[in-house]
């Protein structure tokens, strides 16, 4: 019975488990969202939409102001004239859209970048803890349900992260 077994076992190849396996978790999200670097991608992507969105205002309150003040000379003036001046009025209108798509586009693009290059920065360090720490496999947090807060390594390595990285180059 026990040459049976054996051979089965044989045939079959199975493997026995060895429940000494060191997984760890991280939360890439919280380390690009507080990391000295990852606060100035969105500080610097923040202050970019800010000024933008004042430009956008000046002009969107402009485009209201000559709108309204058309309105009211619409009985005033000619007809081919009013029509002449509401069309111009939306060839306004629609490049303004077209100029806050293309500058929200744009800036989605920037912080993808920027997110990018933080993230091909810290893989070597993420790396680098887990050779030292003999981490076998290393989860992302949003895919663990429960588990114990000693296998989160999101604060060690956003602690070698904001020591190798200080800034960010905004000009590549």
């Amino acid at each position: 019975m026990k040459y049976i077994f054996i051979i089965i076992l044989t045939f079959l190849k199975i493997e026995i488990a060895f429940a000494n396996e060191k997984i760890a978790f991280i939360d890439l999200n919280f380390i690009i969202n507080n990391s000295v670097a990852g606060t100035s991608i969105n500080t610097f992507i923040n202050n970019l939409s800010k000024e933008k969105n004042n430009y956008f205002k000046v002009i969107e309150n402009k485009i209201k102001k000559d709108e309204n003040e058309l309105i009211s000379k619409k009985n005033i003036i000619e007809e081919s004239i009013y029509n002449k001046k509401v069309n111009e009025i939306k060839i306004r209108i629609n490049d303004y859209k077209l100029e806050r798509q293309k500058f929200n586009k744009n800036l989605n693009e920037k912080k993808i970048k920027y997110n990018n290059l933080l993230l091909e920065k810290l893989n070597p360090i993420i790396s680098n803890y887990v050779e030292q720490n003999s981490i076998t496999v290393v989860l992302p947090k949003k895919m663990i349900i429960i588990g114990k807060k000693d296998l989160d390594i999101t604060k060690q390595i956003l602690e070698m992260l904001d020591k190798s990285i200080k800034k960010i180059n905004f000009n590549e």
